[in-house]
């Protein structure tokens, strides 16, 4: 019995998340006595939020009700799930289906978070895609907040916000308008204080600055501009997430920011061809909306 039980737990649990995936985020399954612990092991900077459900079970009790869903707290551990056998004279047989995602699916993003500009002091760019105009290519809910703004390859970008670098990737060499390009940029991803996360992508090939696990403060270099990944040009895309519940896992889901410049500042919402420029230093103003010509959009 003992033999027959371990082959089918082996069988259930060959890798069935994250896959290649760059994050160190795993799910095992533990013998405990007669039965098994399933077991989420983050070995990440972030949060991560996981869905767990079995899709076979043969003489089975479970210590609390399918699909799991839970966060997993950053460099720990978690018992998602307690499987022992129905009848203890019988072998138990299981088979798991289970996804994840960085982020903490309870998160709620703090009311009064403001973002200065992703630009260094002195930059002025125009934004070519914001939730108020024509949304060309932000036309899903993880990107329906999304902020672009034009802007020459290598151009330093900053954190908009305090926080925890989480995730980067700076490999990609190419950008153009073909859609195998899609999961092709290079990005960084932070971490805030009220567990959203924001990612500044299509940097530029190696133009990443940070190091996951890195605490960075607002203003702080993290990268520079590119045009990896599916574009039209060189600009940087901005975005502000959590993760969300699906029927099979999780999905991303973009939540407006509000920007500030000046001291004293000045807070805006990002508006379609409005010309933000990066003054920290002088009274904040509003920023003006420019003519069509100069805010020909990226995506």
């Amino acid at each position: 019995m003992r033999a027959l039980l371990l082959f089918c737990l082996l069988l259930a649990w060959l890798p069935a998340i994250g896959a290649g995936a760059p994050y160190p985020f795993t799910v095992t399954a533990e013998r405990s006595g007669a039965g098994q612990n399933v077991i989420a092991s983050n070995r990440g900077p972030a949060p991560v939020s996981v869905r767990l459900t079995l899709s076979v079970a043969q003489n089975v009790v479970v210590s609390q009700p399918l699909p799991v869903l839970a966060v997993v707290r950053p460099y720990s551990d978690l018992v998602l799930l307690q499987v022992r056998p129905a009848d203890p004279g019988r072998s138990l047989r299981f088979s798991s289906q289970s996804a994840y995602h960085p982020g903490n699916f309870h998160a709620q993003h703090d009311p009064q978070a403001l973002y200065r500009l992703p630009f260094a002091d002195g930059g002025s760019f125009v934004i070519s895609q914001a939730a108020d105009g024509p949304l060309t290519t932000h036309t899903a809910a993880d990107s329906e907040y999304a902020v672009d703004f034009n802007m020459p390859e290598n151009t330093p970008v900053v954190a908009a916000r305090a926080g925890t670098v989480i995730e980067t990737e700076s490999a990609n060499r190419y950008g153009g308008r073909d859609r195998v390009l899609l999961a092709m940029a290079n990005y960084v991803r932070i971490l805030h204080a009220d567990e959203t996360i924001a990612t500044y992508a299509h940097l530029a090939p190696g133009g990443v600055s940070v190091t996951p696990g890195q605490r960075v403060a607002a203003g702080t270099l993290i990268g520079h501009s590119g045009a990896t990944g599916y574009t039209s040009g060189p600009h940087l895309h901005f975005v502000v997430q959590k993760p969300v519940p699906t029927a099979a896992g999780f999905a991303m889901r973009s939540l407006p920011v509000r920007f500030y410049v000046g001291n004293p500042p000045y807070v805006f919402e990002p508006r379609f061809r409005q010309l933000a420029t990066a003054d920290y230093s002088t009274p904040g103003a509003p920023q003006p909306i420019v003519n069509e010509k100069r805010a020909v959009q990226a995506r």
